[in-house]
């Protein structure tokens, strides 16, 4: 049975005493509630006086009365007409009878909305095509099922929102379109209606302004209005939110929202989900826009809201309350921020079913699919080099969001309208190395949203940015604890066809646009390269089997399979020197990964047997479950992604700790030995992220250290004010040069010019367990306004991006037992000059032991002139 909103808010109320009577403040409740009422009584007695004090002519005479009016009958006063003025008749918003008509036949229902495959929900409210009602039900029946089993069976909730009926409605029309609207009440109790911002609706009966003061426009259950719009050629394509305006915000703080998107004139929308023709779409968050006056995109629309007030918190699977504050991470109310009806906080599931598991907790890979399984929330997904356009959206009425991608070349115009270049279909046939500098908009990687706004995104070159790169790319609200919180997904771009067994995740096929049907191959196993012939936009590889020799100086150049691989794979071997699953994730290693040669077929690592409702468990660890790796026919190039889910599990490094793995793979030195160093500029072809004839990319050793931090200096008697755990980055050339000058102690600045390349190699002194942080200290960085792969050099571990974030150098011993084991450190215990071809180390304290064809990084903390040669690994 549904709870209503009276009873989940006393059902709150007493999960509340419970919980201040556990932690010791059995009165703090009552006090608070007594404080509000008060409070809410001198609000009534000042607006009161101000009435009085200000009783002049006109309709409004002061802000209290304004106020005093806000909200009598869930209008707003800046909406507001003169009573005794009649409303006017719009006939020339009425639609001509010749021109193309979209209709809509839209219900207004009660659902219980689950958030993730946790089986989070809360009981909320939904438009809906009137058609798909019954699918909405059957959704909401398999979920109920879901939370009655043992278990963590998902329900219906998909990885990615692909395909759910129960999500925020869509639906789109064209320019100089006559859009017809049926809107029918089919909630409980409330009444309810369907406002077009910035539209020019009119109710179809009357003529009159479907305006929030138009009484027709209000639907009382079991009734139904019916509205239009004709939408003149010459308006501005993009999204328009649509809400409920009756019965205050509840309704629309608890989902009653949607969006209309203006498409240009002559367009068709298509589901991309599937294979073979693209068949219609009627409403979703995901289209294929076969596009009537340019290029075809796809198109995301991207809802960003809370779910109810404040004071509002969901419930899991059992019926209890999400907490307000997350335990494990702090962030303020888990589960209440959302894109589009679904959330994934950090804390409350994932990590704490990894705690219950393994003892430990890692925030630092929270975003990780690979650790934690794939999201709920919308996970856009395209192929590489297809325009693309994102319909963002404010769904809710409480607080700002802020939208960040990520992937430093997805940006977009502040102002679009304004620029005449299609940029946003700049990148359809590959990278794009200098893209155009000046436009007459400022370009933008983050777009801050409030309330009721709605904007439109053309994120420039498309699928894959401007470096033309197959991989993931996370997008969240850059307010930190509005994603900690479960504000966040991420963007798929592939570079194979996803269809069947040839798909490289779990989510459904997917189409091509219609005017770019055959770029896009299937993928196929390692041994398929051998004898092929791949082009990189002009630049050959002939791939041969593995017993011939490798010659990258030949033309074409010859790679074996082997060496074409093992490019793009980190180290073979088992994490840990272990051979069973939970050995392996205990170990925390990140230096290799357990995939295997199988004659000439690559296969990944053994399928994960955790059971948590993210992704399916596997019968048994053996090798039967190892998934052949894929690869591009027509390009060579690994198949995006690579990596499957193992919960808890630490993502391994990327092949040779390369900041550019999937665009950058070729590092040679003179004598066409691989080698860790940068690749050179122009290696790679146009797919070079430093491109032929550029710099010699500049090294920046960047490196994180703890130590004092005067804020403020001693002023007269006052003594100064010195943050004793002080956390900074710095140039590591000038790390004592920095403690020993409080004005040197600044955040470090990584300078480059416009065309630049730079790399940079990432180090930290920050021990594990410091009161500061839980169990662990990881750190990494995250750059915008740059072109660099997502896979190695976003810093935030995020989808199947492999491991950025690195434990301190300089922790050779672990005191306290909890949380993560010891680093795998050493020191050597012999100098070594350049080019020695062996060393001598001892190893830290209980670390594990090196593998074989793993980097070490020799000489970390031997980077300033004097210091010790007796140094760390």
């Amino acid at each position: 049975s549904k709870a209503t909103p009276i009873g989940w808010q006393q059902q709150l109320k007493g999960q509340t005493i419970v919980e201040d009577a556990i932690e010791g403040r059995a009165e703090r409740s009552e006090k608070i509630e007594l404080q509000h009422h008060r409070l809410m009584r001198k609000l009534e007695e000042q607006a009161q006086q101000d009435a009085q004090a200000q009783m002049t002519s006109g309709a409004f005479n002061g802000m209290s009365t304004m106020h005093q009016y806000m909200g009598q009958d869930g209008s707003s006063f800046l909406l507001a007409v003169d009573p005794q003025t009649d409303l006017a008749g719009m006939q020339g918003a009425k639609c001509p009878t010749a021109v193309p008509t979209k209709k809509y036949d839209i219900s207004m229902i009660n659902a219980e909305i689950t958030l993730n495959r946790w089986q989070d929900f809360y009981p909320g409210y939904m438009y809906v095509l009137t058609e798909n009602v019954d699918k909405v039900r059957a959704e909401e029946a398999q979920n109920k099922a879901a939370r009655e089993k043992e278990g963590f069976d998902p329900g219906a909730v998909t990885t990615g929102l692909q395909g759910d009926y129960i999500q925020p409605l869509a639906i789109r029309a064209n320019q100089g379109d006559c859009l017809k609207i049926t809107l029918r009440n089919q909630m409980d109790s409330e009444s309810g209606s369907l406002h077009i911002n910035g539209g020019s609706m009119i109710v179809s009966a009357t003529g009159k302004a479907a305006t929030t003061t138009n009484q027709d426009t209000v639907v009382a259950p079991g009734k139904s209005v019916e509205m239009e719009w004709y939408i003149h050629p010459k308006t501005q394509e993009g999204v328009r939110r649509f809400h409920s305006y009756s019965h205050a915000r509840e309704l629309t703080v608890m989902g009653l929202f949607g969006a209309l998107i203006v498409e240009p004139q002559g367009s068709k929308y298509l589901d991309p989900l599937g294979t073979g023709q693209a068949t219609d779409m009627k409403s979703g968050w995901q289209a294929m826009i076969d596009n009537g006056s340019g290029p075809d995109f796809r198109e995301f629309v991207i809802f960003y809201h809370e779910i109810g007030d404040e004071a509002f918190r969901p419930v899991n699977k059992k019926g209890d309350f999400l907490p307000q504050r997350d335990p494990l991470t702090d962030a303020y109310r888990p589960g209440g921020r959302a894109l589009n009806y679904r959330s994934e906080p950090f804390g409350i599931d994932e990590m704490h079913l990894q705690h219950e598991y393994f003892g430990f907790e890692d925030e630092s890979l929270a975003y990780s699919a690979y650790t934690f399984g794939e999201p709920p929330t919308t996970i856009p997904r395209a192929y590489l080099g297809d325009p693309v356009k994102y319909r963002l959206v404010h769904g809710g009425s409480e607080v700002f969001h802020s939208h960040h991608p990520h992937s430093g070349s997805i940006r977009w115009q502040r102002s679009p309208v304004t620029e005449p270049n299609m940029l946003w279909a700049a990148g359809q046939d590959g990278p794009v190395k200098y893209p155009i500098i000046r436009t007459k908009s400022d370009r933008v990687d983050v777009e801050v949203i409030g309330p009721s706004e709605a904007l439109d995104l053309e994120p420039e070159c498309g699928g894959g940015g401007c470096q033309h790169l197959a991989g993931d790319f996370l997008f969240h609200c850059h307010v930190a604890h509005h994603y900690v919180a479960g504000m966040w997904g991420y963007a798929r771009v592939y570079n194979t066809l996803q269809v069947g067994a040839l798909r490289t995740d779990t989510m459904p096929d997917m189409r091509e646009l219609p005017d770019r049907q055959g770029r896009i191959k299937l993928g196929v196993s390692s041994d398929k390269l051998i004898g092929k012939t791949i082009d990189w936009f002009g630049k050959s590889f002939k791939i041969v089997d593995k017993g011939q020799k490798t010659n990258w100086k030949s033309d074409p150049v010859v790679v074996s399979i082997k060496d074409w691989v093992e490019m793009y794979l980190p180290a073979l071997g088992k994490p840990g020197h272990k051979d069973d699953e939970k050995g392996q994730i205990m170990a925390y290693d990140a230096t290799v990964w357990d995939w295997k040669w199988d004659g000439s077929v690559a296969r990944g690592e053994r399928e994960s047997t955790a059971k948590y409702p993210k992704y399916p468990a596997a019968a048994k660890w053996d090798d039967s479950t190892r998934p052949a790796i894929l690869f591009d026919p027509t390009t060579g190039k690994v198949s995006w992604p690579v990596l499957r889910p193992h919960f808890g599990k630490r993502v391994p490094f990327s092949a040779n700790h390369s900041g550019a793995p999937w665009l950058e793979p070729i590092h040679q030195d003179e004598n066409g030995e691989r080698t860790s160093e940068p690749a050179k500029p122009g290696e790679q072809g146009r797919w070079s992220l430093c491109p032929e004839n550029a710099n010699v990319p500049k090294i920046n050793n960047l490196h994180f250290i703890r130590l004092p931090i005067t804020l403020a200096k001693k002023q007269g008697k006052e003594a100064p004010i010195v943050d004793k755990d002080g956390l900074i980055y710095v140039h590591h050339e000038e790390e004592s040069l920095t403690r020993a000058n409080d004005d040197l102690k600044y955040p470090a600045n990584l300078r480059a010019n416009v065309y630049d390349c730079v790399d940079t190699i990432l180090t930290s002194e920050w021990d594990d367990d410091d009161f500061t942080n839980f169990q662990s200290s990881k750190i990494n960085i995250h750059p915008h306004f740059f072109q660099f792969d997502t896979g190695n050099s976003d810093g935030v571990i995020s989808a199947f991006e492999w491991e950025m974030s690195v434990r301190p150098f300089t922790m050779f011993s672990k005191p306290k037992k909890a949380g993560l084991p010891v680093p795998m450190n050493s020191k050597l215990t012999e100098s070594a000059k350049k080019g020695a071809r062996s060393i001598t180390i001892k190893m830290a304290e209980g670390a594990t032991a090196y593998h074989p064809n793993t980097e070490l990084l020799i000489g970390a903390d031997c980077l300033e002139p004097g210091t010790d040669a007796t140094t760390s690994l």
